[in-house]
């Protein structure tokens, strides 16, 4: 993506942590191939942490990356080495601009660039909770005084916990965006047929797991698809969205895509709660497309968040979300079709669930759609040039 003034190919790195699933490893995956479409700047994509084959084998989605990634297996722990490490490679490649996501690639890329020589430099916080450590603050500011990268913050409110948190380095916002070209509306049926799910009401109501003997018969009852896409982990609060289902009428039925460390515990939970039959989890879902495109509402009960991609991604395809008021999620949601509901309550997330599909139901609100708010302001192509227009 060449500005007119620009006479030479640039070479970018992004700088992750590690290659698994997650939004800020989306976003520099997606961040590399928009560099790439229409010019001829490279980027390529440098996980500290792991292995090719192993993070593929988590996540399929990166063999399709294959040849813009590169691993340097670091061990846990301060690895010296790793600096030296990649400000050679920053020389071998002809690296003009090293951008690095959240303060451990901050440490080892931000340091390799000042020593490889490279003035171009930049550094994008995705949140701002870790700084409420008085350590975690002190190591940020005082790399960021001797790698004097352009700073990022991704969301209005991040910079702002930035600010409170006593983060006084020079800071601008260019907010996440995604690729509205590859998230389009599609068929309902057909996105769940592709995850085997078509019969999945009608066997529950078979079943008698429905109360009312006319489910599938009424149209007050046709199934409502809810969906949430994340690490099966406790800052996302998969546990208040199982709560939150509970207390919806037994036609919601939920869809996860995801893995994790809680993913038995969230089982049981559901078991206990009654509801087993109204979820179905659907472990790592390499093409998210077909997943968006199966729900009706996508919602999130995350405690914690940065400005998160998946919410964008599901707006982009037409559905409307419910988040909880939490991080960036506020500048995350469509203000004519989302809502936002209170942290930590199942209640308010339930009736938010309800609500959104009775305004999404009357004539006035069907001329709305929450794509129109991801193509005006949250396109990939917007927050490239953003980003490349600080170079």
């Amino acid at each position: 993506m060449n500005t007119p003034h620009q006479t030479k190919p640039k070479m970018y790195v992004q700088v992750v942590q590690h290659l698994s699933p997650g939004g800020i490893e989306t976003m520099a995956l997606e961040m590399a191939e928009e560099i790439e479409r229409d010019s001829t700047d490279q980027c390529y994509v440098i996980s500290l942490e792991g292995d090719y084959q192993t993070a593929v084998a988590g996540w399929p989605r990166l063999k399709k990356h294959q040849e813009r990634l590169i691993f340097l297996n670091k061990k846990p722990g301060w690895r010296l080495g790793t600096v030296w490490q990649l400000t050679q490679l920053f020389k071998q490649l002809k690296v003009d601009v090293v951008h690095s996501h959240h303060i451990g690639p901050l440490i080892y890329a931000g340091m390799a660039a000042r020593m490889a020589g490279i003035s171009g430099r930049i550094h994008t916080e995705h949140d701002a909770w870790h700084l409420q450590s008085r350590k975690r603050l002190w190591l940020e500011k005082l790399l960021l005084s001797m790698t004097k990268p352009n700073l990022v913050a991704d969301a209005n409110l991040v910079f702002a916990a930035m600010q409170q948190a006593g983060l006084t380095y020079p800071a601008q916002v260019i907010c996440n965006g995604i690729d509205s070209r590859k998230f389009i509306a599609g068929d309902q049926q057909q996105a769940l047929a592709a995850f085997g799910l078509t019969g999945w009401w009608q066997s529950a109501a078979d079943s008698n797991h429905f109360h009312n003997d006319n489910a599938d018969k009424n149209p007050a009852f046709k199934p409502v698809v809810l969906g949430c896409a994340g690490r099966l982990v406790t800052e996302k609060g998969y546990h208040i969205l199982l709560q939150a289902m509970q207390q919806l009428p037994e036609h919601y039925l939920l869809l996860i895509a995801g893995d994790g460390p809680l993913k038995i515990t969230l089982q049981q939970q559901a078991q206990q709660l009654g509801i087993e039959h109204r979820v179905q989890w659907l472990g790592a879902v390499n093409n998210m497309l077909p997943f968006y495109q199966a729900l009706n509402i996508y919602t999130m009960a995350s405690l914690k968040e940065g400005l998160p991609l998946s919410p964008l991604e599901a707006q982009s395809c037409g559905i409307p979300v419910v988040l909880t008021d939490v991080g960036g999620c506020s500048e995350a949601i469509c203000p004519a079709t989302g809502y936002l509901s209170k942290p930590q309550c199942s209640k308010t997330l339930a009736t938010n669930l309800q609500n959104i599909m009775q305004v999404q139901q009357r004539p006035a609100d069907k001329n709305h759609s929450p794509r129109d708010f991801i193509t005006q302001c949250r396109d990939l192509t917007v927050m490239v040039k953003a980003y490349q227009n600080l170079i």
